[in-house]
């Protein structure tokens, strides 16, 4: 089997986590790397992560929504009203965001297409309502999570994408994998959010008419995590410990 790249979205502001995904990815051979947005939002570690991220030697990324909901606010463009309970903790990340990585976030597509190894690829955050792929996100253009994911509602979630045979996304932060006809639909699972310390991505690989998909959650101390959260007095730091990492 020829290896692809090492696929992970939902960062989360979790520098600690990311970290351990590199080292392991890295360990098994990875040199390219895909994320499937959120990398910022709920963690402390803005600046820490983007920097690691635009930094390694072949990266691809798309955005997500509480990355582009931190935008609006640092560069005063309407915020969703939707993130509305959100709204405190995402200016205290827009106040931290360096203007160096804000630039660089605002370059991002939502949307990577490409072709490899005669297989066809899709990433995104999570499929778009009708008519609002290219809606800002005040207009809340992602549709809502899927509670209870299977095969049939993944089918209909991406009804407009069935053409690609690997749709990787993010967002709703619980693993998905499953296959219909020749698609299959592939989230990891938050890499920084995650009731266990486990850091969670996965390694795609191909052989000559089929994709094989490797989910690994890797060990990382948490310890850090929790330190900054309250040292650096982020926002809602007990509701984001208790929803995102317990």
């Amino acid at each position: 089997m020829k290896f692809l790249f090492a696929y992970f979205t939902d960062i989360h502001g979790n520098i600690d986590a990311l970290q351990a995904v590199v080292d392991d990815a890295m360990a098994n051979g990875a040199s390219r790397f895909i994320c499937g947005g959120d990398m910022i939002g709920i963690g402390p570690f803005t600046n820490e992560v983007l920097e690691l991220l635009f930094n390694l030697p072949s990266i691809d990324l798309v955005t997500g929504n509480h990355d582009e909901a931190v935008l609006t606010l640092k560069f005063g463009l309407p915020y969703p009203e939707s993130h509305f309970h959100a709204k405190k903790h995402h200016q205290w990340v827009a106040n931290h965001l360096q203007d160096i990585y804000a630039n660089q976030l605002c370059k991002l597509p939502r949307e990577l297409k490409f072709e490899q190894n005669n297989f066809r690829f899709l990433i995104t955050h999570y499929s778009f309502k009708k008519g609002k792929k290219e809606s800002p996100i005040s207009e809340d253009p992602f549709m809502p999570i899927i509670s209870q994911p299977n095969s049939e509602s993944m089918h209909a979630l991406f009804r407009h994408s069935l053409s690609y045979d690997f749709i990787g996304f993010g967002h709703h932060h619980i693993v998905h994998h499953f296959e219909i006809d020749h698609t299959q639909f592939v989230n990891p699972g938050a890499l920084g959010c995650n009731a266990q310390a486990l850091a969670r991505y996965a390694l795609v690989y191909a052989d000559d008419d089929t994709l094989h998909i490797e989910f690994k959650s890797v060990p990382y101390d948490r310890r850090n995590l929790f330190k900054a959260y309250r040292l650096l007095q982020v926002p809602d730091r007990e509701f984001l410990i208790k929803a995102f990492h317990s």
